[in-house]
């Protein structure tokens, strides 16, 4: 845990940084249930344009009524998944910092969760097409692997694992002293 000691310049900028960090999470949630309305009011509605999923696929596949609701639903859930466990580790990794708990087993079980769960969801983007043309065989769907994406999550795994490891290290120095 990162300790600054009481009444200095660094305890101004750590209470700013807590400050900024409950801000944050509160704002993270307030927009979540804005898109979470949204996402059930564009569902709701059936020609609606205003979500698109897979570059429009599904909105055509729906559209056409190639796809039926129940299948639409459980082609989509995975998103949604994805999107609510982000949004709840998010908000717990701005949670602890908000008490001031950077460097924790907590902030770093976040990190390892939001890190896994944007791989998860790269690789269920790379399934999705190929879900897609299984349901609607008439559909010509393609696969995109953004090669910039791939890069960010290889070193956004890389960094996972050099912090975990360095917190071991930490963690170890501190029960020898």
């Amino acid at each position: 845990m990162l300790v600054i000691a009481e009444g200095g310049v660094g305890m101004d900028r750590l209470e700013k940084i807590q400050r900024v960090s409950g801000v944050l999470r509160y704002v993270l949630l307030l927009a979540a249930l804005m898109l979470g309305g949204a996402i059930a009011l564009a569902l709701a509605a059936p020609n609606q344009d205003l979500i698109i999923l897979g570059d429009g696929q599904l909105n055509a596949l729906r559209q056409g009524g190639l796809v039926s609701p129940a299948l639409l639903l459980a082609l989509a859930t995975p998103f949604g998944i994805f999107l609510a466990l982000g949004v709840y580790w998010l908000q717990r990794l701005f949670s602890e910092y908000q008490q001031g708990h950077f460097f924790t087993d907590a902030s770093m079980r976040c990190y390892v969760w939001l890190v896994w769960l944007k791989a998860a969801a790269f690789i269920y983007g790379i399934v999705w097409p190929l879900l897609l043309t299984a349901v609607a065989p008439t559909q010509d769907i393609g696969i995109t692997i953004e090669a910039g994406t791939l890069v960010e999550l290889v070193v956004l795994l890389i960094i996972v694992h050099l912090l975990k490891a360095a917190q071991q290290i930490n963690d170890e120095n501190k029960a020898f002293v």
